[in-house]
């Protein structure tokens, strides 16, 4: 029969390493991982700082030049913008001055032009978009004598270079060559030319 007179607290443990030891060592590794823990989260904050503090110095040398590019480039589009309204405009018209230079020389010599008209009129073309539709009317006279001739000849002129990327079609009028009221031996005659539709953008 064994008895054991030795109290609970009284015993000692036969291991090397007691219980509070490895508590002890425990709680120490456990407050040195918390304290590298910090540690790092300090370094690891304060190259976070010194990232945000160079972005700040380059962006406070590079915002002037920033706001510069960006005024130029909102010039540069009004500017273009203006450009492009310009040239909608250009190419909704016609230079009548250089048109008119071009019919004189395909003129015949027999035809005396008594009257140039320029129309327009505005109407819709495909996508909805207007555009300008201009006719040119020439009044005139030539002398009976070869007068179909003279005038198919002038009338043929607008079929031909320069005038046919310009004109669409040039016709004369039903009724439009006749005998002249006012002198019996000359024919009045109308061309009319349309020109290809010019959008207004």
């Amino acid at each position: 029969m064994h008895i054991n007179l030795i109290f609970k607290d009284e015993q000692r443990s036969a291991s090397p390493v007691s219980l509070a030891l490895m508590i002890r060592v425990a709680l120490g590794a456990l407050l040195f991982m918390i304290a590298f823990g910090i540690f790092m989260f300090a370094v690891e904050y304060r190259a976070c700082q010194n990232q945000v503090e160079m972005a700040n110095d380059e962006w406070k040398r590079t915002e002037p030049k920033y706001k510069a590019a960006i005024e130029v480039r909102n010039e540069l589009a009004g500017r273009m913008d203006t450009l492009k309204a310009l040239q909608g405009w250009r190419d909704a018209r016609i230079a009548w001055g250089r048109q008119l230079d071009t019919v004189v020389p395909v003129v015949p010599h027999v035809i005396q032009l008594t009257q140039i008209r320029v129309s327009q009129t505005v109407v819709v073309v495909s996508n909805t978009i207007p555009a300008r539709v201009f006719e040119m009317k020439f009044s005139g006279r030539t002398p009976a004598d070869r007068s179909e001739v003279n005038v198919v000849q002038f009338l043929d002129a607008f079929k031909g270079t320069p005038f046919s990327q310009f004109v669409e079609s040039a016709t004369l009028p039903p009724g439009a060559f006749r005998q002249d009221p006012l002198e019996k031996n000359d024919r009045i005659f109308e061309v009319v030319c349309k020109y290809y539709p010019r959008p207004i953008e």
